[in-house]
């Protein structure tokens, strides 16, 4: 039984995410956490701070917002009732990456699948911008979906790799997962030249793979063209302390480049 961790702040966005984990994982036996977490904005953080926890304005947003998780977790058991899945509502008053860390170690969640408005929004929304603070700071698995983003069958997917990236063929097990017996070729994208993958043996579970070797081109521009030259259907990075997802997104880096996945992300660590 996989154990998902679905958060969602109610939008499109998000409950576009949580479609996308259903029929990702269709057919195969699954708990779901459908999580919202409601993060203190600045014109409450004055009030709740003089207030103990059952004060008026904590509950009424508590209440308000555990009404519509439960709605929520409602119509998924409904929409989904012929399918292996079970749910649970899970409501934390906290910050966004805190509240999923609790939940994660809680409740064993091996997967986490969550929206995203993409990596240079202007605004601090949970599901736009602070999407990266949670990749950063997440001890899970994070599965990113692309605003408006619509299931695609996997057939082809990104691995983008630098040759200082070790990894254990352990650090696979969440894409073996995804993968779950689909027919699945993996193009793997080496930026420089490398003789062999650290850990290749993890990669038999695919049909077939393909590597890309690209030089003299900074990373982020090359995941870019590569997504919009493949027919992928998904992209996966490693983050490690100074791995290539952080010198794809933090720092100048994502200042001077507008990177915005077109393609589910998943970020395995």
């Amino acid at each position: 039984m996989k154990r998902i961790l679905l958060p969602t702040d109610f939008s499109e966005n998000s409950k576009n995410a949580i479609r996308y984990a259903l029929e990702l994982f269709k057919g195969v036996p699954c708990s779901f956490f459908v999580l919202n977490v409601q993060k203190p904005s600045e014109y409450l953080t004055e009030d709740i701070l003089t207030e103990p926890t059952s004060g008026t304005i904590y509950n009424a947003i508590a209440m308000d917002n555990k009404k519509q998780l439960e709605a929520l977790v409602v119509e998924l058991s409904e929409t989904s009732a012929s399918e292996p899945f079970s749910f649970e509502g899970l409501f934390d008053f906290d910050n966004l990456a805190d509240a999923m860390q609790q939940a994660i170690n809680a409740k064993s969640i091996e997967l986490v699948v969550m929206g995203t408005n993409g990596a240079t929004d202007a605004e601090e929304v949970i599901f736009g911008s602070n999407t990266l603070q949670v990749i950063r700071n997440v001890q899970c698995p994070i599965l990113a979906i692309p605003e408006g983003y619509h299931f695609e069958s996997l057939s082809k997917i990104l691995f983008t790799y630098k040759g200082e990236d070790h990894f254990h063929p352990q650090a696979f097990q969440p894409l073996h997962s995804i993968i779950n017996g689909r027919k699945v070729s993996l193009e793997v994208l080496c930026m420089g030249h490398h003789e062999s993958l650290p850990g290749v043996d993890a990669l038999e579970v695919f049909s077939e793979i393909t590597y890309h070797y690209m030089e003299g081109m900074g990373t982020a521009e090359a995941v870019n063209a590569y997504e919009q030259l493949l027919p992928v259907q998904m992209h996966v990075v490693f983050m490690k302390p100074k791995s290539l997802f952080q010198r794809i997104f933090s720092g100048s880096e994502l200042s001077k480049i507008s990177y915005q996945s077109r393609i589910p992300l998943l970020v395995l660590k």
